[in-house]
């Protein structure tokens, strides 16, 4: 037996049996050569028929199907080529049975469904309607009787199943109609679902020109220029129909045995999802008229109507569909959409589409877990796109309305984790008469789109009704969203991005005039650039300004709110970088620093330190400091304690800054503020070699800065000795060890320690530290307080290879971006990568995964910190 014929006899008994005892079948089987041509494939149906009529016919288009089938299955072929070269067997089998039954000249076929897209499968109906412009009793005669050559059982088979249930009142209707007929019908009579059905309407056989006319004068009525509600309605509940018929009729069925046509994320998934965005669009863009599935993808994404990495995700996702389709159907050429329960049989499908054991699991298991994620993927992306809007469904005003089940249904799939919560806050959004609620009634189905897509759907939701209900008196900030799609889908990543966001604009609504500007300026004039320090100190200052001296405290807070808030929308809108944002946080809290020792009199200075001193900090970070002066001691301590109340108390409206004096000297055992003297003396005589260590990052952040810099320069030759103490390396080194031994907690896995953990930030700090405390006397590009710009400048400066110094930029970016998104999904300062697998899921959502987006945290986080973990440890341990 040839190769060929045993590929075709795996995938398909009942194919193999006809080769077996058909031996001009078998010589096609084996054949390289291209396949014919459309017109090609006229010829020889009309050399089967002239040599044998009808039956000879038959048999041709056997043979005819079985090549196909070997190319497909020897990989030869795309689904996209078999699925034309079947669309133009069953037309021009079509074409020559027409002349062969001398049907009158007026006569034409249309194909409607996969046959009208030529995307015909191995076992397709073929959807027909017949019309005609003369004789209509003679063109009856004629479409009977090629309805029962063609699609009647016969010694030589069954070549098509024909249905005519599409044509003009279904199987009540006339088997053929003129085309004025036709067109009456379906502008007076025909349902909203006979013109989705008419997307595919294309001639295949006949008279060109009456199929034509046919074809172009139900455009207007396929593609009208507005689209109702009413009939965008009765569509979806068309497919709902669909789905409860397939779900009862799986009933029973083992879970992976689904529907791959009807089931969920099946093949009608895609095709409803696609037809109804044709519908919608297609009376003002006549580029998306295609009858054809992939092709009508490919126009909705280049016109913009669907997101491109939707586009691409369900053509791949049709393209695998459709070949599971074809190799179910191939075995025994019936028409069969769901997956066997025998084992065997799975077996025979995954192999069939190319799976192969594993060491871990077998060829099904492989193929199950594959067929499972894109069902999965389709399920989600049809809920998104056939669902928007979903005005309809959530207002008692607009009519129809889903069930409370229903609706809580379809927020789970979109992606809401408490459905049942969503639904009631869905409830309060929308209902009510009041200015408020109409235009929420507007934006809502949009926003739930856009929602579904971030990490925290349900907080975004929560967060949406809070800001909206603090709107009631000034709708006209919500009014900025209503056609505005860029700026809502910035909104809905901002609230959706956790809980800190959306409780900070509740305090600062003026902040949704700079999230509605967002990508609307062709000009990229809204672009936030974040302020320097010098304006940041001004307007610190100015907020305090008025204000009586009970109530400075308050203003503080509130400006630091404000300014937090719109780093953060610069952050989420792609503006700046995390070391954008270290650097303007770093700027925020010396302002605020600034602003509360604006009154004081006398030589007083902050000194930044760790990644106040860095200008690293996140937005949960403490603020190290420590006070020096050069003033009578008692006033001093007065200052101190003064600063420490004005920006670390808690107050009604919050926390300016959580203050960290764990740094001066003799930490929390050393008095709270000292003078410059002192301080300069306690370093060089007393001062431990890991208090050296953390002088790298120290840097005058406010007061006085010529004594504060005199704090600084006087300890340089600490920072960066010209020889490193005796032992003092070694007991850096044990310090590190002890930090990762004591302080990540016991039981827990030390690698989903962010800042702690193998490979996390404290490995890539001690290793730039390191580096400065032993070459910075040496090379003065080394003597900077930023982690970064020491790695740069250790690669500038050769004590590093660059290769080393990209791994362990990339993975403090990475980190510090991780950190940060954890923030505003929790509004804790947190460490540690959660436990729970949907904040897992979440987190990566959060860091632009969107594939898989748990596991490709994972990966990411794991391979970023072995990559890390080994540079550091080479650079800290030698």
């Amino acid at each position: 037996m040839e190769a060929r014929e045993r590929v075709l006899r795996d995938a398909s008994a009942s194919l193999a049996d006809f080769i077996a005892s058909d031996r001009p079948s078998r010589e096609l089987v084996n054949e390289t050569l291209e396949l014919p041509a459309g017109a090609d494939y006229v010829l020889i149906a009309e050399t089967a028929a002239a040599e044998g009529g009808m039956p000879s016919l038959r048999l041709e288009k056997r043979r005819r199907l079985a090549q196909i089938a070997t190319r497909d299955l020897c990989g030869e072929l795309s689904l996209e080529e078999v699925a034309a070269a079947l669309s133009d067997l069953a037309d021009a089998w079509l074409e020559v049975c027409l002349t062969h039954l001398h049907a009158p000249a007026g006569m034409a076929v249309i194909g409607m469904g996969k046959l009208g897209g030529r995307e015909l499968n191995y076992a397709s109906d073929i959807d027909l309607i017949y019309v005609t412009d003369e004789n209509v009793p003679r063109a009856t005669k004629a479409a009977s009787s090629l309805s029962a050559e063609l699609g009647g059982h016969s010694p030589q088979g069954q070549p098509f199943r024909i249905d005519l249930n599409l044509r003009p009142e279904g199987r009540s209707g006339a088997l053929v109609r003129s085309v004025e007929g036709c067109i009456e019908y379906y502008t007076r009579w025909a349902q909203p679902w006979e013109h989705q059905a008419l997307i595919k309407a294309r001639f295949v056989a006949g008279n060109a020109s009456v199929g034509k006319e046919f074809v172009d004068r139900t455009r207007p009525l396929v593609y009208p220029s507005d689209v109702s509600p009413e009939r965008i309605a009765s569509i979806r509940r068309m497919k709902e129909r669909i789905e409860n018929h397939a779900a009862r009729s799986l009933r029973g069925r083992k879970p992976d045995t689904a529907d791959v046509k009807l089931g969920p994320g099946g093949i009608r998934d895609i095709e409803f999802s696609v037809q109804l965005l044709q519908l919608v669009h297609g009376g003002s863009d006549d580029l998306v008229r295609c009858p054809n599935t992939l092709e009508a993808i490919a126009a909705l994404a280049d016109g913009g109507y669907v997101a491109e990495d939707d586009g691409i995700a369900l053509s791949e996702a049709y393209r695998w569909l459709r070949r599971v389709e074809h190799r179910l159907q191939l075995w025994q050429e019936r028409q069969v959409h769901a997956l066997p329960d025998r084992e065997s049989d799975r077996t025979r499908v995954a192999r069939s589409m190319g799976f192969r054991d594993t060491v871990d699991l077998s060829a099904t298991a492989n193929f199950d877990a594959a067929h499972r994620r894109v069902l999965s993927d389709v399920r989600s992306r049809f809920e998104r796109l056939f669902y928007r809007p979903m005005i309809e469904s959530l207002s008692e005003a607009t009519g129809t309305r889903l069930s409370e089940e229903a609706l809580r249904e379809r927020l789970r799939v979109l992606g809401f984790r408490d459905a049942e919560r969503a639904a009631r806050n869905l409830g309060e959004l929308v209902s009510g008469i009041s200015r408020r609620a109409v235009l929420l009634r507007l934006l809502t189905p949009a926003m739930l789109r856009f929602l579904a897509r971030t990490p925290l759907p349900d907080a975004g939701l929560l967060a949406f009704l809070r800001l909206s209900e603090g709107l009631e008196e000034r709708p006209a900030m919500l009014g900025r969203f209503r056609d505005n799609p860029p700026g809502l889908e910035f909104l809905a990543a901002v609230l959706g991005s956790g809980r800190v966001l959306g409780e900070l604009l509740e305090h600062v609504p003026e902040e949704l005039t700079t999230i509605a500007a967002h990508a609307t300026s062709p000009t990229g004039d809204h672009e936030r650039k974040l302020k320097d320090r010098g304006r940041l100190v001004e307007e610190a200052r100015a907020s305090l300004a008025w204000r009586e001296p009970e109530g400075r405290l308050q203003g503080l807070r509130r400006f630091k709110r404000r300014e937090m808030v719109g780093m953060a929308l610069a952050d989420l809108g792609g503006e700046v970088d995390s070391s954008e944002v270290g650097k303007g946080l770093a700027h925020l809290a010396e302002a605020c620093l600034e602003a509360a020792l604006e009154d004081v009199h006398g030589r007083f200075a902050v000194i930044g330190m760790g990644k106040l001193g860095g200008r690293e900090l996140n937005y949960s970070s403490d603020i190290d400091v420590m006070f020096v002066h050069d003033m009578d001691p008692s006033l001093a301590v007065t200052v101190g304690e003064g600063l420490v109340r004005a920006v670390g108390d808690v107050t009604p409206e919050g926390q300016t800054w959580r203050i960290d004096l764990g740094l001066r000297p003799e930490g929390k055992d050393g008095a709270l503020v000292r003078s410059i003297d002192s301080s300069l003396e306690y370093y060089h005589r007393w001062a431990q070699p890991w208090e050296h260590l953390a002088l790298i990052k120290a840097r005058v952040a406010a007061g006085d800065p010529v004594l504060g810099q005199r704090l600084v320069d006087g300890t340089r030759s600490l920072a960066w000795p010209e020889t490193s103490p005796q032992g003092a390396i070694g007991e850096i080194r044990h310090l590190k060890a002890r930090m990762e031994k004591e302080r990540i907690r016991r039981g827990t896995d030390a690698r989903l320690n962010i800042k702690l953990g193998p490979g996390g930030i404290s490995d890539i700090e001690f290793a730039a530290q390191l580096l400065q405390l032993q070459n910075a006397h040496e090379f003065s590009a080394l003597r900077v307080t930023g982690t970064l710009e020491a790695l740069e400048a250790a690669t500038q400066v050769g004590v590093l290879p660059s290769d080393d110094a990209a791994i362990l930029i990339d993975a403090l970016r990475f980190l510090t971006q991780l950190r940060n998104r954890l923030f505003f999904m929790t509004g804790q300062p947190v460490d540690v990568l959660p436990s729970k697998l949907e904040d897992l899921e979440a987190l990566g959502v959060a860091l632009g995964f969107s594939h898989q987006p748990l596991q490709e945290l994972q990966e990411a986080h794991l391979r970023t910190t072995r990559r890390a973990r080994k540079v550091a440890e080479r650079v800290i341990y030698g």
